[in-house]
Formats: C-alpha cells, sequence, structure tokens
C-alpha cells in the first residue's frame, strides 16, 4: 500500500491501519471502528517517544520543552504527507476545512515548517489532521507489540524537522511562570478584558 511505502512499515494487522485511517463520520461497519481509540493511544505513545528523545539528545533543556508537538505542527506533517487522501469519511465540512488549511500550509516557506510559531497560521488546524498521525502511530504501536524503539523509528524522519529542541517553541506565559519559580518569586496574571472591565467600573 501506498502509505505503508511512506511509513516504510509494513503492516501485519490491515485491519489496525483500516482502523486509523476511518473517521466517525464514515457508515461504520461490524468488522472495523473509527479511530478514536487508536488516536487516544498514539497520543501518549507519540508523546513518550518524543520527550525520550528530547530527555537523552539534550541533557540540559528544560522542562517546560519536555513536551510533545502542538496538534497544528502534528496537522503540518499530515499535510505534507498528503495524509488526508487515506481517510475514509464522509463529511464535505471537513473536506473544505482540510482544503483551506492545507492551502495555507503550502505558502509557508520550507524552512519555516519547524518553527511556525504555535502552529503557524492563524487558521485553526482541523483536529483531524493530529488525529491522524497519532492513530496511524498508535496503529505501529500497537502492530509492533507496543515496542517504543520501533514506532520511533518509523516516525522519528516523518517527525524530524520539528521535533529539533529550538523548534519546539515553549509558551510565553508558562516559560515566564517557570522562570518566576527558579527564582522564588510569584506573579499574577490577569486577563486583560478584566482590566479593562475594572477601569471601567472605576470611571463610572
Amino acid at each position: 500500500m501506498e502509505i505503508e511505502r511512506l511509513l516504510g512499515y509494513v503492516f501485519r494487522s490491515q485491519s489496525l491501519l483500516a482502523e486509523a485511517l476511518t473517521h466517525s463520520s464514515y457508515p461504520i461497519k461490524r468488522s472495523y471502528h473509527s479511530y478514536h481509540r487508536l488516536e487516544f493511544v498514539g497520543d501518549a505513545a507519540l508523546s513518550l517517544a518524543i520527550t525520550k528523545h528530547l530527555y537523552l539528545t539534550n541533557p540540559d533543556l528544560g522542562t517546560g520543552r519536555l513536551s510533545a508537538l502542538s496538534a497544528a505542527k502534528l496537522a503540518r506533517v499530515a499535510v505534507r504527507l498528503g495524509l488526508y487522501r487515506f481517510l475514509r469519511r464522509n463529511s464535505h465540512t471537513l473536506d473544505q476545512m482540510v482544503f483551506d488549511f492545507t492551502n495555507l500550509v503550502m505558502m509557508e516557506r520550507e524552512e519555516e515548517i519547524g518553527w511556525a510559531p504555535y502552529g503557524g497560521s492563524t487558521v485553526e488546524a482541523p483536529k483531524v489532521l493530529a488525529d491522524i498521525i497519532e492513530s496511524i502511530a498508535a496503529a505501529v504501536f500497537v502492530d509492533c507489540n507496543f515496542d517504543l524503539e520501533l514506532l520511533w523509528k518509523v516516525f522519528r524522519g516523518i517527525l524530524e524537522p520539528i521535533i529539533t529542541s529550538e523548534s519546539i517553541d515553549e509558551q510565553p506565559v508558562a516559560t515566564l511562570y517557570d522562570i518566576c519559580q527558579k527564582q522564588g518569586s510569584s506573579i499574577e496574571i490577569k486577563n486583560c478584558k478584566e482590566r479593562f472591565c475594572e477601569h471601567h467600573q472605576r470611571l463610572c
């Protein structure tokens, strides 16, 4: 199968791959299910594999950056590999969302793949794209008898452009809290809208 050539992995259980590529909008038959259970497993398995890689290859990396990739960045991987075309689904709305997002991603420069801050474009990445990556990862993980090393061997090349310690962006607020904690300081952050309302009430 073409998707197996993309992954560089041949499934022993084709039913696992079929399940990983079946959206809940697709008419479900008794012989297969949608990918939701696998997506849940894949999220955890990929998080562990990526965290292990970053921990072993970046001994000085702070805890704030030992984290899994954002869904928006995983969605870009799905776009780059063209995985959505393999998904069995029946939703024109979903197709349009993925089409619009794909067009925007294709306009991003190649060197920006791993650097798009918090996922890049202001257009929200359709969740289904990250789900596909995670469900396929789970299918591989289960198919190879939960061999984390083999899972990483399959997915490292797929994720490589966006898993360097430099390209995984920290969320600014989390970074600020981390710095304050290390310095024994405390910080209180108020929502700008709340501050505006308080100021407006005082004027009244």
